[in-house]
């Protein structure tokens, strides 16, 4: 049976989402059933669409996806280690999103998945996110496919810092700088 935290919201943020099916009662019904007899824990897999309702846009989906409403394509990892100007370029886009990137909030969908880790039908949520919605749904075995948005490494040494700690050296360097995240 699903929890409170399972049950569908009926307000969220819906710029988004791209188009779907509406789950029916038999999907619904089937996957309370799939998981109420699973003994052994679930691996699950989440990309994009987890995190569109907390209001994050995927890259492809039609209408709603940054591809199709902007044209933006992310950098590819070989341009930023090859480009100092593409390094200059990413870091000054995420220091004026950083604001709003972080303040992001897990949905009913993660919020779902954690309960679900909590009571041993999840044995681990593999994401392609970087937005660490998950663990801040409460969930503890992620694996981050694509590591995450919240952590910062140097490409020479390998220094690693926090990204909140990053923004505020960065603030700090930048003090001339007014942001209108």
């Amino acid at each position: 049976m699903f929890r409170q935290s399972c049950r569908p919201l009926h307000t969220f943020v819906t710029e988004f989402v791209p188009k779907h099916h509406k789950s029916t009662a038999d999907e619904i019904q089937a996957l309370r059933e799939f998981m109420a007899s699973t003994t052994a824990g679930v691996v699950v897999l989440t990309g994009a669409g987890i995190s569109t309702e907390s209001g994050i846009p995927d890259y492809r989906s039609e209408g709603v996806g940054l591809y199709d409403r902007r044209g933006h394509k992310p950098i590819q990892h070989q341009d930023f280690i090859a480009s100092d100007g593409v390094r200059r370029r990413y870091w000054a886009r995420n220091y004026c999103g950083w604001t709003r990137f972080s303040s992001f909030e897990p949905n009913v969908g993660h919020k779902c998945l954690a309960d679900w880790e909590r009571r041993k039908k999840v044995q681990t949520i593999v994401t392609q996110n970087v937005d660490r919605l998950h663990q801040r749904a409460g969930a503890e075995h992620v694996i981050e496919l694509h590591g995450s948005a919240y952590t910062v490494k140097c490409l020479s040494c390998r220094y690693r810092v926090s990204r909140y700690l990053f923004q505020q050296t960065l603030n700090q360097l930048n003090e001339d700088i007014i942001t209108s995240d």
